[in-house]
């Protein structure tokens, strides 16, 4: 499933990542470029003050050396010089024995390089060509700039880290701008629980953000609208039901009192007219399913059940039933809508409760995808033949026992409306019929 705040924070960190990196490039690089100026700018004017101390004079260079900076007199103190003339070159002894051939360059041409320097040394190295007089001569200056590399390096190493943790505060700033910006959504998805769980019945646009409201207020009337209609929906099928009970009740009457004549025409409208009523609570009961994917109350099988259980035992009272149902073994809701629940449970236990002799257990247990029930007594229990006659609607194993048949049948639709399964055993742990149930945890995955 796609997340909007992942989706976001990727993006953000992304950008966030790749624009601080792109800056410290850039800085390291116009760091690298004006650190490479200031020395070509040094070097530049070393080499044209030694320029101002050449002459010349019958085609001879003089260097006049008192001009000279005593750098260039102390051995190998990172500062040096070459000067190259078609006839003569003048060293500086700060030089001593190492020796490095620069190149002869003409008026005007300009070279600058690093080259690995005495007393293991780096040098910057500038070349450039001048004429003194009728004489091309190439003045090269040199100067270890190795202890400033190696300040460089620090401050880049330090830039880096500084870089680093600007990255990494830049990402928690951005997530909790990010959790902040969606917190009305997380509001929202609770109120969408509260509202599924059947804790509200109405969300809340307290505190929500302008661009929210007017989904909330969508989302508020459709709910207001769909509970209407599944009112009314459900007091016309209450009033459906009713209605029909007189009329095919005194039909029945009729045939069986005025067409005694004809028993075979007296038998086929009664089934038929049984046919009307089976169909008729069919769809009845299929209708009211219909309007359960709507948000609503859940099953509290601590309240709920505990209620269903002492009904059970007033109705049961002569035979004194045990029901064991162990409290603590079910959670506080179970992902299912509470009516259709109270008659899965109520149509299961009652069924079990007339067959029992004494004893009835309800068990629950579940995982992470699947929720299952079962149900037992010890009562004489089903043949394998019969077991599949259970579900069929208007069968009845024992004409003596009291009941229409629907029962079991009204399980099976509400299992399947819930894309579960039901499984018969004839003789249970108990002895008797044991049912076994097994749902969907998530009420999500529902048709």
């Amino acid at each position: 499933m796609k997340s909007i705040s992942r989706t976001l924070g990727l993006g953000l960190a992304s950008s966030v990542c790749f624009l601080s990196l792109l800056i410290g490039l850039i800085t390291y690089a116009a760091m690298g470029e004006s650190f490479k100026s200031f020395f070509s700018s040094k070097l530049d004017d070393d080499a044209k003050t030694l320029l101002s101390l050449l002459s010349s004079h019958n085609q001879q260079l003089m260097l006049d050396d008192k001009g000279i900076s005593q750098l260039h007199y102390r051995t190998y103190s990172g500062h040096y010089y070459i000067i190259q003339g078609t006839k003569q070159t003048f060293r500086s002894r700060s030089l001593w024995d190492f020796s490095f051939n620069p190149p002869s360059l003409t008026v005007g041409e300009k070279l600058i390089s690093e080259l690995p320097g005495p007393d293991e040394q780096q040098l910057m190295v500038l070349s450039q060509g001048f004429s003194i007089g009728d004489i091309p001569v190439t003045v090269t200056v040199a100067e270890d700039v190795g202890g400033l590399y190696t300040s460089f390096r620090t401050m880049s190493g330090g830039l880096l880290w500084g870089l680093l943790v600007t990255i990494l505060l830049l990402l928690i700033i951005q997530q909790w701008l990010l959790h902040r910006g969606l917190k009305p959504l997380t509001r929202l998805k609770k109120s969408l629980h509260a509202l599924q769980t059947g804790e509200l019945t109405v969300i809340s646009t307290h505190k929500m953000p302008k661009e929210i409201q007017p989904l909330v207020a969508a989302l508020n009337q459709l709910l207001e609208n769909t509970a209407e209609l599944l009112k009314r929906s459900r007091n016309a099928v209450g009033d459906l039901s009713h209605a029909l009970k007189t009329p095919i009740a005194l039909m029945q009457h009729t045939i069986i009192s005025e067409v005694t004549n004809q028993p075979e025409l007296s038998k086929k409208l009664l089934r038929q007219l049984t046919s009307i009523r089976q169909y008729s609570e069919q769809k009845l009961t299929s209708a009211r399913l219909a309007g359960d994917i709507l948000p609503g109350a859940q099953f509290e099988p601590h309240k709920d059940l505990m209620d269903l259980i002492q009904t059970l035992h007033t109705i049961y009272q002569a035979k004194s039933i045990t029901i064991d149902w162990q409290p603590h073994r079910w959670p506080e809701r179970i992902a299912m809508n509470r009516e259709d629940a109270l008659e899965l449970l109520g149509n299961l236990l009652d069924n079990a409760c007339k067959w029992a002799n004494q004893q009835v257990s309800l068990s629950f247990s579940h995982t992470d995808t699947q929720q299952q029930l079962i149900i037992a007594d010890d009562g004489p229990g089903v043949a394998k033949e019969n077991q599949t006659l259970l579900t069929q609607r208007g069968k009845r194993l024992d004409e003596q026992v009291d009941g229409h048949g629907l029962g079991l049948n009204i399980v099976a639709n509400i299992i399947q409306h819930y894309q579960g399964n039901i499984e018969f055993i004839g003789q249970g742990q108990l002895g008797g019929l044991e049912i076994i149930i097994q749902l969907p945890t998530n009420i999500d995955k529902l048709k």
